[in-house]
């Protein structure tokens, strides 16, 4: 029997990874493909790891409550500060993503969550970076299923289950009980513009 092709997700916990997941769970592109999904712990002096990793496993509980299969594997690496810098997630998703897919030869398309709003020069070099980093390793072309999204609408493909499980607060805090976002990081700025802030944040009613 011929094993099936897979696509390997590079699941960060976000809301463009989510969205990126969903549409490769439900989209018609994608339904002859096995989807493996993969998250680093990238452990920095962000601290959001921790935010990031309850966020993974509630989107993804969720995912096979709602009947989705997939099959998951994680790893983790720790970037100290070096002077005012660390290693950002497309440094680590790509170096991870290319030792992956050279180990695993079934895996023929790799998929990053992006949205269209994602465009400045800061990140496109970031991305050239990242895809040095994969080329080191593998062959295997990158995809992007929601690309042509804004985070709104990203936001808006979702089930009503899973609009609250992902994670985008670059610098969280953290109490016994609750895990809470700055308010003031880009991030943040950026989803106060949005409904989705509304949604996430403002009192419930009833």
């Amino acid at each position: 029997m011929e094993k099936q092709q897979t696509i390997l997700a590079m699941y960060s916990g976000g809301l463009d990874s989510l969205g990126m997941l969903y549409e490769l769970l439900t989209g018609s592109d994608y339904t002859n493909y096995h989807i493996h999904v993969h998250h680093v712990h990238n452990i920095n002096i962000e601290d959001r790891h921790k935010a990031e990793a309850l966020a993974v496993q509630l989107a993804l509980t969720e995912l096979k409550d709602l009947g989705f299969v997939f099959s998951y594997s994680e790893s983790q690496i720790s970037s100290p500060m070096y002077g005012n810098y660390f290693l950002f997630d497309t440094d680590t998703m790509n170096f991870f993503a290319g030792f992956i897919s050279s180990v695993n030869k079934d895996i023929v398309k790799i998929a990053f969550g992006m949205n269209k709003q994602d465009k400045n020069h800061f990140i496109e070099e970031r991305i050239k970076r990242g895809s040095k980093i994969l080329s080191a390793f593998t062959e295997v072309k990158k995809i992007y299923p929601v690309l042509g999204l804004s985070k709104e609408e990203i936001f808006d493909s979702l089930p009503l289950s899973l609009k609250d499980k992902f994670w985008s607060c670059r610098h969280p805090t953290y109490t016994e009980t609750n895990i809470n976002s700055c308010g003031v990081c880009t991030t943040c700025v950026s989803l106060k513009e949005t409904k989705i802030w509304d949604f996430l944040y403002s009192p419930k009613q009833g």
